[in-house]
């Protein structure tokens, strides 16, 4: 067996990414209750098992795209039979919904992020008006995770909403960086729909969730050091956008889809410094 062909195949990165933004976002809400680490450590498998599932079955279903575009992948590479990745991907999702009942409310969202990531990669991957959204939800829905894993999902609410708008936006702008090649590939996009209109689309969502970003000082989950370091990261959102509105090239695309994603990373840990420093 060639373990990292299957590594390649759940895209071992991401996997570890989102499971330890289900520890960390449980972490948060638990606001650092050691007492609580095994259902973190429990939530986080389960995340990285359905996550895993996720990304082989994107690959599954691409096989006939792959072949021309990433003859690499391991399925059109032929490292891994499409036969073995079906059971492998199928095995990822019953242990992770297993590992789940551990906590009832986990378990039932894990069923439906199963389905979601099942709808995804069927149906809604060249609509991809729909599938930004569920995108960002899948993405954000990591720290509501962690949270539920803790029984209290205040402060993580907050947070999957600034993920789940911030990541829409970005979803958009990538679209656009990715216009000619959807266009060949008959995808449905934002982008395609509005030209560079969808620029400014990119740009509300961005900034609703800079909006949101205040809501755990003002509800007083957090003090002034949360609000701080916020502020910072919501300044280097705010740049980054800026510079795609009045320059709106691809180049200037690819940089604020890095931007957003590096930005939100920062945000988390302006939480974590919030849950540290009250």
């Amino acid at each position: 067996m060639d373990i990292k062909a299957y590594f390649e195949l759940i895209r071992l990165k991401n996997c570890l990414t989102a499971s330890f933004g289900a520890f960390i976002g449980g972490l948060i809400a638990s606001y650092f209750n050691l007492a609580m680490v095994d259902n973190l450590i429990l939530a986080s498998i389960v995340v990285f098992l359905v996550c895993g599932f996720g990304n082989a079955l994107n690959d599954i279903y691409d096989l006939k795209i792959d072949r021309i575009n990433k003859p690499e992948r391991p399925i059109p590479s032929k490292r891994i039979t499409l036969n073995n990745a079906k059971v492998f991907s199928y095995s990822l999702v019953a242990m992770g919904l297993f590992i789940s009942l551990f906590n009832i409310s986990c378990f039932l969202m894990a069923v439906l992020n199963s389905i979601v990531l099942q709808q995804y990669a069927s149906t809604y991957k060249k609509n991809k008006i729909i599938g930004n959204l569920i995108v960002a939800y899948l993405t954000g829905s990591v720290f509501i995770f962690g949270g539920i894993a803790v029984g209290n999902i205040d402060v993580t609410l907050m947070l999957f909403l600034c993920a789940l708008f911030a990541m829409w936006s970005r979803e958009i702008i990538k679209d656009y960086e990715d216009i000619e090649g959807d266009l060949k590939e008959k995808v449905i996009s934002i982008p395609i729909k509005c030209g560079e209109r969808s620029i400014y689309i990119a740009a509300f969502l961005l900034i609703f969730a800079i909006f949101l970003s205040p809501l755990p000082y003002l509800f007083g989950f957090f003090g002034i050091y949360y609000i701080i370091s916020v502020v910072f990261c919501d300044l280097l959102f705010l740049l980054g956008i800026y510079k795609l509105v009045f320059n709106p090239s691809k180049m200037e695309a690819k940089k604020a889809s890095r931007n957003i994603k590096i930005v939100t990373n920062l945000v988390l840990m302006a939480f974590l410094i919030g849950s540290l420093f009250k």
